[in-house]
């Protein structure tokens, strides 16, 4: 029996796409998943590898027994709370899809502000090396490369299965990006870098009893930053300033109600200025500061 139980697509091959969306949109809805109707066009469009104008251009369609079964399937994943993004294996960022499976964070729309930031910087002062700090999927070392292709771009990632991940994506959209194996920044020389772009863990500990079933999928490694989402910031700006070249900056995505605390981590004498920018909801999310 499907773990769905009775939540389970008619088995009829006279069901027309149409209806066939609908029953899944009702599916998706009684086990609570969140924009249900979106979700069962994400999920159909990707079995029939067409758009979702196909959708609709053609209600009379009949889905075929592979077909039928690869639906089934990938309802009853989204039912039991695994992201839509793992059962598709892609997520859009940046203009780009990238390849995202359970061992990379999937990326999101906020962090295109932290590639947006480290653009405008690199171009306004001819940054040359660039790295990006726990690059996962490298959607944001990939994007930087790609809209910035005179740039060096190198990555660093403890995990070795998101480095292949990051790796098929730096391949597939064709940026050369350069992938190292390494703890956030121990292995790198001093005065090498003109910018240094990180999107650390910062969801605390404290919340795991509250979180949203879906990111109890994603990677632990890439989402938490200990007790107080703080542990990656603290360690990653104590080391930054050997690896910045003079003048060279750090550019943070910030999590929630965190400005104030990463913001005291950077008073000492060799940061200058700290400069914060909102996102479209208003909340502080990149933090940018130049090596003194």
């Amino acid at each position: 029996m499907s773990p769905l139980g009775t939540r389970e697509l008619p088995r009829t091959h006279e069901t027309p796409l149409s209806e066939t969306l609908k029953q899944a949109t009702q599916l998706l809805k009684d086990a609570g998943v969140p924009v249900p109707q979106l979700t069962a066009e994400v999920l159909l469009c990707n079995v029939l590898e067409a758009d979702k104008s196909f959708l609709y251009a053609h209600p009379e369609y009949l889905l075929g027994d592979d077909q039928r079964e690869q639906f089934q399937s990938s309802l009853e994943r989204r039912c039991q709370g695994e992201p839509t993004q793992y059962i598709t294996g892609v997520q859009e960022f940046y203009g780009l899809d990238f390849k995202v499976t359970p061992s990379v964070l999937i990326p999101r729309p906020e962090t295109e502000h932290l590639v947006e930031e480290a653009l405008a910087r690199a171009r306004a002062q001819g940054v040359r090396i660039i790295l990006d700090v726990g690059t996962g999927s490298g959607c944001v070392a990939v994007s930087i490369k790609k809209n910035l292709p005179s740039a060096k771009v190198v990555a660093s990632e403890l995990s070795r299965a998101a480095l292949r991940v990051a790796a098929e994506n730096s391949r597939r959209l064709e940026a050369r990006v350069s992938f190292v194996q390494a703890d956030l920044i121990e292995t790198f020389s001093s005065n090498t870098f003109d910018m240094v772009v990180c999107n650390p863990p910062y969801v605390p500990l404290a919340d795991l009893p509250g979180l949203q079933r879906e990111l109890r999928s994603e990677p632990s490694i890439a989402l938490f930053g200990g007790q107080d989402g703080l542990r990656v910031y603290e360690k990653l700006t104590a080391a930054a300033a050997r690896i910045l070249k003079p003048g060279g900056w750090l550019l943070l995505e910030l999590g929630y109600n965190t400005r104030s605390a990463v913001g005291a981590l950077l008073t000492g004498p060799e940061w200058g200025e700290i400069s914060v920018k909102t996102d479209l909801a208003g909340i502080d999310r990149t933090l940018a500061v130049q090596r003194t």
